[in-house]
């Protein structure tokens, strides 16, 4: 498995995290009709949002690291507070059905235990863009 931001620039996760977790919605609407109790009015699809925890090593190790060629950990903040500012990227998490453009919804990290190392939370959300229909006026 490997974790892949790519917008201008393309990040690579080096160390991959334990566990992540996906949310997936559905925009339903439960009302109550006389007679009958409650139903459920079945919504569009929401947007997947994709949650994960770990960290950007200050030393390569391999018992941990996925690749060798890793950067500074600065530099991995750097580039995601970009890929955050710029709008949307898109996640691969290769081996998964995860394939498409996200936001950067929240960035969490800091330095936790005088390594040098950064720990983070990253929290992605899918990017759906605005469409609309063409509509057209026909006069007489």
């Amino acid at each position: 498995m490997e974790i892949w931001l790519k917008g201008r620039k393309r990040v690579r996760i080096p160390v991959l995290p334990p566990e992540y977790k996906v949310t997936s919605t559905q925009q339903n609407t439960t009302v109550n009709v006389i007679g009958l109790g409650d139903v459920t009015l079945k919504g569009k699809r929401g947007l997947q949002e994709v949650t994960f925890t770990s960290f950007f090593p200050r030393r390569y190790d391999s018992s941990y690291c996925d690749f060798s060629n890793i950067k500074s950990p600065k530099q991995y903040v750097r580039d995601i507070e970009k890929m955050k500012r710029a709008g949307s990227v898109k996640l691969i998490i290769t081996g998964t059905p995860i394939n498409f453009r996200c936001t950067i919804e929240s960035f969490e990290w800091g330095e936790e235990d005088g390594t040098g190392d950064i720990a983070y939370t990253l929290t992605l959300k899918e990017y759906r863009a605005p469409s609309s229909s063409l509509s057209s006026v026909v006069t007489m």
